[in-house]
């Protein structure tokens, strides 16, 4: 029941507060969960839905990614920032099933409400929830199939299945094998450090004219800089070319303590003049004698140094930004110096090859790296901005799935089949156990059925005739059986090389089970109004806290 009470002077609030209890608190957590687990369900797979996101300023997103679109809602119930902060940690983690992980938690929620009315307590709920997820892990890593690392169309077949909706099989697997060569080329071993990739959205184009090249490109148009405000003189293309880094601003300094300056008479103006005139001059000789073919400034620099380095054939880039600067430092071997006055040429940086060039509306930079494939830019192309940008984040997905394949070397079958199987050995299990728990794990098994009958129907495929199906031809054994949602069937995922990496699918289990119980552990929402005096109590806690990486996870 809610309430509105003035607490009694013995209590630790002194003012007004909303309070919601016991079974009417719980029952508005699990409707605001599950309402915003629906929002996303249907963009599940390759065949997911999309959703449109207009903002209050008129800007309108169309895109099916899990966690574009929860970052993008205004979400204000309390218990849905719940799941948007799953979608996050899952998305951050291993950087892809940010939706089956919500949708996953909105189907325990769904499942627990109906236990819930059976009279089943919330804490033996919770309790057969967990004895499902830690047996449902465990179960997980006996379904895994292992990866050669050396097998690039094992890759490709893996990275395909990040891609979801907009494009055909022969994109999907183009996409695949942009990424698996990114990943590839970059990787050390087992080891990958993504900064050596750079991911760059340039509209104007075909997906099929996405590509690879190899060094750092940097986007002169993000900047002040343009191409046209450059001297005929300057080249756009300089073999080998040698690099200085400005983590400033390359222009006349002022005195920190003096706003203005007062001039009385035309000799101390022409004094001015000729004092800035000697720190341009000295500036541009001293990178000239340095023999510096190009300079990175992080910051503005003057229009009259600019024009002087332009017409000595120094091309100079102004307002860089950060992480360009130290990928260009990295692939240089220069070092960011906070003046021109420190430059010095053990600073410098050296690249075989530097080339201006455009692509579509884009003007970019290219930086190339002594050592090849030391770093890659991947440039991907859509006819406008938004499609590229969503190829962008298609690509990440890629990314993400290819390099937890490639560090793990183990997958498990898509499809919706490693949930079912998973769900199989549940009810055998749930059989073997006495006391209601036992009906929270056929719950558990239930949700993750949910998996599979969101591909079904996203593909046109009626979800319960395909769990039917599923179910008969799990029983016969056939485990890696899935929904083909390409060819609207049933079919062996480990046979079409449908597979997921294991982390993928064991974090979307750990996040939604911690998401699902933590919600039916709350019995009591308090809405207080906000004092001046920011009080921390028990469950808060000083420092920071290791919560498996649910940074909304509750201490007990």
């Amino acid at each position: 029941m809610t309430k509105r009470r003035k607490p009694q002077s013995e209590l630790w609030v002194t003012h007004e507060v909303d309070r919601t209890e016991g079974a009417t608190a719980r029952a508005a957590n699990v409707a605001a969960a599950k309402s915003l687990a629906e929002t996303v369900r249907t963009t599940l797979g390759p065949e997911g839905m999309d959703k449109m996101i207009v903002g209050s300023d008129g800007t309108v997103v169309v895109t099916n990614d899990g966690t574009s679109i929860l970052a993008r809602m205004d979400v204000a119930d309390p218990t849905a920032k719940l799941l948007v902060e799953i979608a996050q940690s899952q998305d951050q983690s291993v950087g892809d099933g940010s939706t089956t992980a919500v949708t996953l938690a909105g189907a325990l929620l769904e499942a627990a409400e109906d236990l819930l009315e059976m009279g089943v307590h919330p804490t033996t709920i919770v309790n057969g929830y967990r004895r499902a997820g830690e047996v449902a892990v465990d179960r997980l890593r006996a379904e895994t199939i292992d990866v050669d690392p050396t097998d690039e169309d094992e890759l490709r077949q893996i990275g395909a299945t990040a891609v979801t909706g907009k494009w055909d099989d022969e994109s999907a697997q183009y996409l695949s094998r942009l990424a698996v060569r990114g990943i590839t080329e970059v990787a050390e071993g087992e080891s990958v450090d993504v900064r050596n990739l750079t991911l760059r959205a340039v509209p104007g184009g075909s997906l099929r004219e996405s590509t690879v090249l190899d060094g750092v490109s940097i986007d002169i148009g993000s900047s002040s800089t343009s191409l046209e405000s450059f001297s005929p003189r300057l080249q756009d293309t300089y073999e080998p070319a040698t690099v200085a880094l400005l983590d400033a601003e390359l222009t006349i300094e002022k005195a920190d303590a003096v706003s203005n300056a007062t001039i009385s008479n035309p000799s101390q103006l022409r004094e001015l003049q000729s004092y800035e005139e000697s720190i341009r001059v000295e500036a541009v000789q001293k990178l000239v004698d340095l023999g510096v073919d190009v300079v990175f400034c992080q910051k503005s620099i003057d229009d009259e140094i600019r024009s002087r380095l332009a017409r000595v054939g120094v091309l100079a880039i102004e307002r860089t930004r950060q992480d360009e600067m130290y990928k260009v430092a990295r692939v240089t071997d220069a070092t960011l110096e906070r003046s021109v006055d420190d430059v010095s040429s053990a600073a410098l940086g050296r690249a075989p090859h530097l080339e201006r060039r455009t692509v579509g509306p884009t003007e970019l930079l290219v930086v190339s790296t002594a050592v090849p494939g030391a770093h890659l830019s991947l440039l991907l192309r859509g006819g406008t901005e938004h499609v590229a940008e969503e190829t962008k984040r298609v690509l990440e997905d890629c990314l993400s799935v290819v390099q937890l394949a490639l560090q793990g070397q183990t997958v498990v079958p898509g499809g919706g089949a490693v949930e079912f199987s998973l769900a199989c050995h549940l009810r055998s299990y749930a059989a073997q156990t006495d006391g209601r728990e036992q009906l929270a794990i056929d719950s558990f098994a239930d949700a993750l059925e949910t998996i599979p009958a969101t591909l079904a129907a996203s593909s046109g495929l009626d979800p319960l005739d395909t769990l039917v199906d599923l179910r008969a031809r799990h029983h016969r054994g056939e485990t890696t059986v899935g929904v083909d949602v390409i060819d609207r069937s049933l079919a062996d995922m480990q046979a079409k090389a449908v597979f997921e990496p294991l982390a993928v699918k064991r974090y979307a289990l750990s996040n939604a089970l911690e998401g699902a119980t933590t919600i039916l552990r709350i019995d009591d929402v308090i809405a207080v109004e906000q004092t001046g005096d920011d009080h921390r109590h028990d469950h808060e806690r000083s420092g920071s806290q290791h919560t498996g990486g649910y940074p909304w996870a509750i201490g007990h």
